[in-house]
């Protein structure tokens, strides 16, 4: 059955003869940007707009090319195999391929740096799951699709579609006949909330379709609204090679555990009643990938943050559940590898932050839209309040980017180009706790 592409058969996934079940991690904030996991504020094109203003485009492209390296390369991939890991997921920004100002015409250097990845997937015998996590007009209205504005444009303008499709095409192209390419991921955490939510599946439909002109090989992941957590909306897929991709964080649902069962019993609980696994297994008839699971290296009790995730992979694990863990390295946020605490890159971003918490951000915008509801002797929609609360966490962004333009006056170039040193697998540290959960499921061959 098999040409040695992973395919989908039935509810599983196989390559040749052999059943696969993904076990990895997320390569994050790496070809698309994220501020509380680089540490540094503002969305993606923000952070390296501030770069490019303070240093020059020349040397700003160089700071990206070292950056890029200091991230992923062969020792992590040394590293990721010794725990057993058989896939990265690498999440990427349309802007590595085009720009705003000359659409359809795409930039082959985009490819340089996931190409280099799959050498190293290659050698090491780790597929690549490709990650759109940021396309044209922003899928969602949140940061980690480098939207400055907080709403999702996406779904308003048919032109950000047309050119999703194309972008997919021209990838598609290119990586046809790759056979470490594991699959792709068509679209991160889609949010359809202010259009007919039935888009998502034309869209979804759409992608498939565009793809398959010219790669029929590899496996095309769909994600469901909400954050990739409702399925409800996909009509059964006639495209044999597709497969669902949902997300699911535990400590995301704490608030609603009681005392009447195990932590073990309500993660699997709120895992099938909230993220609708039956129905993508039972209607949809699809095997599923978790693309994001983790917790919060930056929380307090990491104790907590290890015993849950050891509960959510042991149920995984019995299902017969693809995973991947978000994030492998960032600056000590949720990276299962990160810079040490006195390194250059960290002491640089405790000055950015200005006492600033990314968590409590959301605590404001809350306060905030209730405060500015009270203004109004209508009552104001969950919708709305929800969009409104979007665009104040953007212009949060806004206001703190304003920091870079006093930090970098101070710091010459070639010392700001010697912090991303503290990237470097040689001189970051490792959150066991993680890493050993990671071995014990993965399984890495002696």
């Amino acid at each position: 059955m098999g040409n040695g592409f992973l395919r989908v058969n039935g509810k599983d996934f196989y390559r040749d003869d052999e059943k696969v079940i993904l076990r990895g991690y997320g390569i994050g904030s790496w070809l698309n940007l994220e501020h509380f996991m680089l540490g540094i504020p503002g969305t993606d094109s923000q952070m390296r707009t501030a770069i490019a203003n303070a240093y020059g485009k020349d040397n700003a492209k160089k700071f990206w090319q070292k950056f890029y390296r200091a991230m992923v390369d062969k020792s992590d991939f040394e590293f990721l195999k010794s725990l057993g890991v058989n896939a990265v997921r690498i999440a990427f920004n349309y802007r590595l391929f085009e720009d705003d100002q000359n659409p359809y015409s795409y930039m082959e250097e985009g490819f340089e740096q996931i190409d280099r990845t799959l050498g190293l997937c290659e050698q090491y015998g780790i597929y690549a799951i490709l990650d759109l996590h940021s396309a044209p007009g922003w899928q969602n209205p949140d940061w980690h699709c480098d939207n400055p504005t907080g709403e999702s444009l996406f779904w308003e303008h048919a032109d950000f579609r047309k050119r999703t499709l194309a972008l997919w095409k021209h990838i598609a192209s290119h990586y046809a006949d790759n056979k470490w390419v594991g699959a792709y991921d068509l679209m991160n955490e889609p949010v359809v909330i202010t259009v007919d939510r039935k888009n998502l599946n034309q869209v979804s439909t759409d992608l498939i379709n565009e793809i398959r002109k010219v790669d029929k090989n590899h496996i095309i992941f769909v994600q469901g609204d909400m954050y990739s957590s409702h399925f409800d909306l996909f009509e059964p897929f006639e495209d044999p090679n597709v497969a669902c991709s949902f997300h699911f964080y535990p400590f995301l649902f704490q608030h609603l555990y009681t005392k009447k069962q195990s932590q073990k019993e309500q993660i699997e609980h709120t895992l099938f009643e909230n993220v609708t696994l039956k129905d993508i297994s039972e209607r949809l008839k699809r095997p599923v990938w978790c693309g994001e699971t983790g917790g919060l290296f930056s929380d307090s009790n990491k104790a907590q943050q290890e015993s849950t995730l050891s509960d959510i992979l042991e149920i995984y694990e019995r299902y017969g559940i693809s995973w991947s863990i978000w994030t492998y390295k960032d600056a000590r946020s949720m990276g299962t590898m990160h810079p040490k605490a006195d390194s250059p890159w960290m002491r640089f971003s405790a000055s950015t932050k200005q006492k600033r918490d990314f968590w409590d951000e959301f605590k404001f915008r809350d306060s905030f839209v209730d405060e500015l509801a009270k203004k109004y002797s209508m009552e104001i929609s969950s919708l709305e309040k929800r969009k409104l609360g979007f665009r104040i966490l953007a212009n949060n962004q806004l206001v703190m980017k304003e920091v870079y333009a006093k930090l970098f006056k101070d710091i010459p170039f070639e010392e700001f180009l010697g912090y991303l040193d503290s990237f470097k697998y040689s001189n970051c540290e490792c959150w066991e706790g993680v890493a050993n959960l990671v071995r014990k499921y993965a399984k890495p061959k002696k």
